[in-house]
């Protein structure tokens, strides 16, 4: 019998296996809801939920079997919430434990009581950290003034007295982090400070030099950069200003003598001198515009007296070219005269040439008529080698059974020879045989459709595009075969699209319950995704890699070897406690195989101490004859996590089970 090992997920409780479960008899579906409604009553919901999911299979349209299992889940989702805040009022606890925040720590000690009020271990870290708050109580507020007083004068600025006052702190708690976070704190903005102020002064020292070169924007630049380390420093606040009055007024006069200084280099010297005279009502007395406006006043008389002559120039050169203008018309006139002359030459020379050459053209005439009815007669013997060429050529095309070719090879014959016998009878034939392809081709065009026509119905598109396709070889073109193809196409790439959007909802899910170590859920979301069928190895090599970290992780090995379970009969494994710190992200793992494959039945596994059973699930073994393993999160009961059980016990409902593993291990 083959042996492969498969994967079956418990989320709370077993899942049963995809394939369902053969039709058993009512007596079996009763018996399963008087044990569910037993796990029910005794407020062992995760049984339960199993047992009435076994029931709905054998009857899935129970409306009884249904509600059952409706009222379970929302048991199983009441107490996976009240365990959930539990758990997290209890990490939250350690967490601020560990952090020393003990009041904090020990409120969320005591919401985790108020759930379960026994709990041990809660109940010790509570009562441990009561303990210490009682007797570090008297130094407390001999503290919490040091550290008040030293943040009032750090506020204010007074480092070295909120120094000693955090010191003083630290010697009293020594081992506390605050204070020394606060002196660090302290020391810092002490140096910040400083540095602060020494990067003012410099600002201040350096926009004064500035301001001495007459760079007022940077002077200006330098004090705003000041005033952003100290933004109410008056007398920064006032060297702006003045700074500001001064820019402006030497921005005016830069202004001015530049627009002078271009005007100058382009030689527009009376504009030069406006502007030059407007720096001097800007600047009184500035050397630099008198001295120019000297340079000017000879330039601008030069340029004057050279204006007079470039006039004078221009009315000369104006009387010069009237007089070259009329002597122009003159000669115009003249050889106008001798191109009249020229021309009537020409005309009387062209007559005398076309006599000469009608003589001639009735010459040829003659000589071309012979040579025509010669070409005709060459042309017809030309015209029959064609003909016989061109059969020859579409006889070897149709030996060759290259009938579209030879088709259109013996149709040439007829834009020589219309209606050549021959090549009609060579056609004729032809169109015969592509009757038979056309008749054959129908008959695999129908078959096609008919099977894509099918696969449609069945909504199996992928295989209803392929048909399609079959179809349009047969018959390039169809507008039947082409609508429906773009159909199924459409269809399934819309198919691939839902089920690439649900393949993606199931790997993120299982992402984060991977990440979260919640790995059954984790499986069971991977698990799904590779059940859509898209081919892609993440989702196996994630359950891989899950199934390595549990193998690695295994903290109990219970069994060496196989072993068969008689039905009804008990199975139990002893082990030392887990380690509490540990116990929450506890998994079981099994490994069965159904000795009687075709029906599905109930596996009970059960945990404890010497007190008795603290709880427990119940598997679905699967129908098939393979081997599968079975994960369950045992951490995620209570019991488990609260009591230190030393026991798991197997128990298989009305038939025997091969089991060859039982292992308690860890997701990290």
């Amino acid at each position: 019998m083959k042996k492969r090992i498969l994967f079956g997920i418990l989320f709370g409780a077993a899942v049963l296996c995809s394939t369902g479960v053969q039709a058993q008899n009512a007596e079996s579906y009763e018996s399963l809801m008087r044990s569910g409604n037993t796990k029910f009553a005794s407020k062992d919901y995760i049984s339960a939920k199993t047992y009435y999911e076994m029931a709905l299979k054998l009857k899935p349209k129970d409306t009884e079997a249904k509600k059952k299992l409706d009222e379970t889940l929302v048991k199983i989702q009441q107490d996976s919430e009240r365990q959930e805040v539990f758990y997290a009022h209890l990490d939250a606890g350690d967490a601020l434990n560990a952090q020393n925040r003990y009041e904090e720590a020990l409120a969320e000690y005591d919401k985790a009581l108020a759930i379960f009020p026994e709990d041990k271990y809660v109940g010790g870290q509570a009562q441990a950290i009561r303990d210490m708050l009682k007797e570090r109580q008297d130094k407390q507020d001999s503290y919490d003034r040091a550290i008040a007083q030293g943040n009032e004068l750090l506020e204010g600025e007074n480092f070295d007295a909120a120094i000693m006052q955090f010191e003083t702190a630290q010697s009293i708690f020594p081992e506390d982090k605050l204070p020394k976070e606060r002196i660090a704190e302290a020391k810092r903005l002490q140096q910040l400070y400083n540095d602060k102020v020494t990067l003012f002064n410099k600002l201040v020292e350096e926009a004064n030099q500035l301001a001495l070169r007459k760079n007022f924007d940077g002077a200006i630049a330098k004090l705003n950069q000041a005033l952003e380390l100290f933004p109410n420093d008056a007398t920064v606040q006032n060297q702006i200003q003045s700074y500001q009055g001064s820019k402006d007024l030497n921005d005016r006069y830069n202004s001015l003598i530049a627009e002078a200084d271009q005007l100058y280099e382009t030689k527009a010297y009376k504009e030069a001198k406006s502007k030059y005279q407007s720096a001097l009502n800007v600047v009184a007395g500035d050397a630099y515009a008198m001295e120019m406006i000297s340079r000017l006043d000879p330039l601008i008389a030069q340029q004057d007296a050279e204006e007079a002559a470039r006039i004078a120039a221009e009315q000369e050169a104006a009387r010069l070219a009237a007089e070259a203008e009329a002597a122009r018309l003159a000669a115009e006139a003249e050889a106008a005269r001798l191109a009249a002359e020229a021309e009537a030459a020409r005309i009387a020379a062209e007559q005398e040439a076309a006599r000469l050459a009608a003589e001639e053209a009735a010459r040829i005439a003659a000589e071309q008529e012979a040579a025509r009815l010669a070409a005709e007669a060459a042309a017809e013997a030309e015209r029959q080698a064609k003909i016989q060429e061109i059969l020859d050529a579409a006889n070897a095309l149709f030996n060759e059974e290259k009938l579209v070719e030879a088709k259109q090879k013996y149709q040439e014959v007829f834009t020589i020879d219309e209606g050549n016998a021959t090549a009609t009878a060579k056609i004729n034939e032809i169109d015969g045989i592509f009757a038979q392809i056309a008749a054959a081709a129908q008959q695999r065009y129908d078959e096609a459709m008919a099977a894509a026509n099918r696969f449609m119905n069945d909504e199996n598109y992928r295989e209803a595009v392929s048909q399609y396709n079959l179809a349009l070889v047969a018959k390039p073109g169809d507008a039947e075969a082409t609508e429906k193809l773009a159909e199924a196409q459409r269809l399934d790439n819309q198919k691939m699209t839902e089920l690439r959007a649900q393949y993606n909802r199931f790997i993120k899910e299982g992402d984060k319950q991977y990440a979260a170590k919640a790995l059954d859920k984790a499986v069971e979301n991977y698990a799904k995704a590779e059940e859509l069928g898209l081919g892609e190895p993440y989702p196996i090599d994630m359950i891989n890699k899950i199934n390595k970290i549990i193998e690695e992780n295994k903290l109990y090995e219970l069994n060496s070897e196989a072993f068969t379970m008689t039905a009804n009969t008990p199975k139990r494994f002893t082990f030392n406690p887990v380690d509490v710190a540990s116990r929450r992200s506890n998994y079981i793992i099994l490994k069965a195989r159904n000795l009687t494959p075709g029906k599905s039945f109930p596996m009970i596994v059960s945990f404890g101490s010497e007190s008795g059973k603290n709880g427990g699930f119940v598997i679905a073994i699967s129908e098939s004859e393979d081997e599968k393993t079975y994960l369950f999160r045992i951490g995620s009961q209570y019991k488990w996590f609260s009591e230190n059980n030393t026991w798991i016990e197997l128990i298989s409902e009305n038939d025997d089970v091969e089991v060859s593993m039982v292992e308690i291990s860890r997701s990290n």
